[in-house]
């Protein structure tokens, strides 16, 4: 079951989620910090999974790639969206055609990434619904 308005960061540097844990719990959300692509998965496979993930693009064992797949596999679809802190175009791409619903950069502020989330549980409901277009 996915627990609405609740998110899971996925943060190598610690330097990205003080910033975003802000503009999230200033949007009404519940936020989960977590270090890597296991502790994710332990979440991804609870009973109660998050509404979105949000992860870094510098992770100290896993990539945002590993995360993407790692969410694409799990029991219950949910979004990812890259962090970065750092504009990359190359990058940005690569993380939207590798399965990203969205990829973002600081500043983070509170109605940016209300709507990031909003928009990448929108397209994961979209791909799930028989019939959607």
């Amino acid at each position: 079951m996915i627990q609405e308005n609740s998110v899971v960061i996925v943060s190598g540097s610690g330097e990205i989620d003080p910033l975003l844990s802000r503009a999230l719990h200033e949007a009404g959300v519940m936020v989960r910090v977590v270090r890597s692509c296991a502790e994710a998965e332990e979440l991804l496979n609870g009973v109660i999974v998050p509404a979105a993930l949000f992860c870094e693009t510098s992770l100290p064992e896993d990539t945002w790639a590993d995360i993407v797949k790692l969410t694409a596999e799990a029991r219950t679809r949910i979004p990812v969206v890259v962090v970065s802190r750092l504009v990359d175009i190359d990058l940005y791409i690569s993380a939207l055609e590798n399965g990203a619903a969205d990829f973002i950069v600081p500043p983070l502020c509170q109605q940016d990434v209300a709507q990031v989330m909003s928009c990448a549980i929108q397209k994961i409901v979209a791909v799930q619904t028989p019939g959607a277009a």
